[in-house]
């Protein structure tokens, strides 16, 4: 009965419903929610993969004591890895590869030949799980007094903190950008009733159900979100797509999957919070 046919006006003129302003405001809500969602994403894979790295990486560490040098600790020190249930394979460093490791710290071409270096043990544990980095570390102490075992675990609560701590900023953009996006429909909605106000009228001297009138800003609304959120989903993709040569896991299928969950989130979104306040604002007219 009130269905809008070819050639004739819409019942809600969409020169009297929010339009520019609230496309470019959803555009970048959207985009924002995007980047939080696909940041948080990357650098959680690579805190993964840097966790497993960390948790497949044993070392052990021989300085020089007053009674033994380095060298000196280091037979019995290999006799004790062999000898060590979990272990799958280790070797001794070279002094170059210790020098590379440092020279990130001390700078290029400053570790002198006479710098005193501690030989370090690289262990690798099997995938038994039967690695005791505990029992290990009381007798290499036992045998030899210079012998450290470093599970960089230190290093792995660092990631796993940050890892954390970006998760829960990730959570917070979106909770932030989901309730400022409801805030401006409710507002751009709230102006689209008052506007309408005398058509709305009419439309419920005639018989007009409430439902009727809501989908009429609900089809509206929600068709203003499809667009704005295509736009900042695929002005996120362009931006990750850029960042691919240097992240590659931003060009992968899974991530932008987890990316379109934003877009596809947002049109039911607009459509419950604008059924919601439009329902609720037309019985108060009663």
């Amino acid at each position: 009965m009130f269905e809008t046919r070819p050639g004739t006006t819409a019942l809600l003129p969409p020169r009297n419903m929010a339009g520019p302003a609230l496309l470019a405001v959803t555009v970048v809500m959207t985009l924002l929610a995007c980047l939080a969602l696909g940041s948080a994403l990357l650098v959680d894979r690579a805190a993964d993969r840097w966790l497993a790295r960390a948790t497949s990486a044993v070392s052990v560490q021989i300085v020089e004591t007053r009674s033994q040098t380095a060298d000196e600790q280091l037979p019995v020190v290999l006799r004790e890895l062999a000898a060590t249930p979990g272990i799958s394979n280790f070797r001794v460093l070279e002094k170059t590869e210790l020098i590379k490791l440092l020279e990130p710290w001390l700078g290029e071409g400053n570790i002198s030949d006479d710098l005193p270096l501690p030989l370090l043990i690289e262990v690798t544990p099997d995938t038994t799980g039967n690695f005791a980095d505990a029992a290990l570390r009381a007798r290499l102490t036992a045998v030899a007094p210079g012998a450290q075992l470093d599970t960089h675990g230190r290093w792995r609560a660092t990631l796993e903190r940050m890892a954390s701590a970006l998760r829960f900023f990730a959570g917070l953009v979106l909770i932030m950008v989901t309730f400022a996006t409801g805030t401006v429909i409710l507002f751009a909605t709230r102006a689209g009733l008052k506007t309408n106000e005398d058509i709305l009228d009419v439309l419920h001297q005639i018989g007009a159900q409430d439902s009727f009138i809501s989908r009429r800003f609900e089809k509206h609304f929600a068709k203003l979100t499809l667009i704005a959120a295509t736009l900042g989903f695929l002005a996120a993709v362009a931006f990750f797509y850029a960042l691919g040569s240097l992240v590659p896991d931003a060009r992968t299928g899974s991530f932008l999957l987890y990316l379109l969950s934003i877009p596809a989130a947002a049109i039911p979104f607009s459509w419950q919070v604008t059924r919601y306040y439009v329902m609720a604002t037309l019985k108060t007219r009663v």
